[in-house]
């Protein structure tokens, strides 16, 4: 068994090892890291915490894996920099979710998001109501980068001397063709005045909407699933 002194050690090295190649390779922050980032930390992290505790690693051992996977990592930036056409091997690329106010279904079926979390993904971004939303993009890094309808832009209702309307937050009544049943009881309609609603639009059926939307300000909002755009 190793002992205290000998752990310690190699616990220290190994910490400002690790914090050097971080800092030579210039990774960015954890929100920032794309999925190949974060597989490449957890195995060198995997590595240094395996061997401190292993009687038969010595600390020349556990430097000689801290700078050889640097040198790999730092390669493979090296090669995507140089090849663009590497870089969809090792890294992911921007995925457009919206195209002009339209929901891409396709697309967020090929990068596991459902409405759910797409509207999640647009609250952190300060978007309460996917009618607000021109262009959506995925970014490699899981967050979403947002281009407003222009007739929602951030313009203050005091510059233009007009007067300040009451805040309602949009209510989901249909995901992805899934009637939401309480959110029609709370804003005190029924599934058949949705029906009509529907209808009115020249949806046949619930199954046939992409996404609806509810608030007392503006209305009903409803995106169908475009038959172009398949599961």
């Amino acid at each position: 068994m190793k002992g205290y002194l000998e752990i310690t050690v190699e616990l220290v090295v190994g910490f400002f090892a690790l914090l050097v190649l971080t800092k030579v390779i210039g990774r960015s922050s954890i929100s920032e890291a794309t999925p190949f980032d974060f597989v490449a930390a957890l195995v060198l992290g995997e590595f240094v915490g395996g061997a401190i505790y292993d009687d038969n690693i010595h600390l020349g051992k556990i430097l000689f894996v801290i700078v050889l996977w640097g040198i790999l990592i730092y390669s493979i930036d090296f090669l995507t920099l140089k090849f663009n056409r590497l870089r969809g091997i090792f890294e992911s690329k921007p995925s457009l979710l919206i195209n002009n106010g339209v929901i891409l279904r396709s697309s967020m079926k090929k990068n596991k998001i459902d409405v759910n979390r797409l509207q999640t993904l647009l609250r952190e971004k300060n978007i309460f109501s996917i009618r607000e939303v021109a262009f959506a993009i995925l970014e490699p890094n899981g967050k979403l980068s947002v281009i407003k309808n222009p007739l929602f832009e951030n313009v203050k209702r005091m510059d233009l001397d007009l007067p300040i309307k009451t805040a309602e937050l949009p209510l989901t009544l249909i995901s992805d063709g899934v009637l939401i049943k309480n959110n029609l009881d709370i804003i005190h309609k029924d599934e058949n005045w949705l029906i009509g609603e529907l209808q009115m639009r020249g949806i046949p059926s619930i199954r046939e909407v992409m996404l609806a939307e509810y608030d007392a300000v503006n209305g009903l909002y409803v995106q169908p699933i475009y038959k172009g755009d398949t599961k």
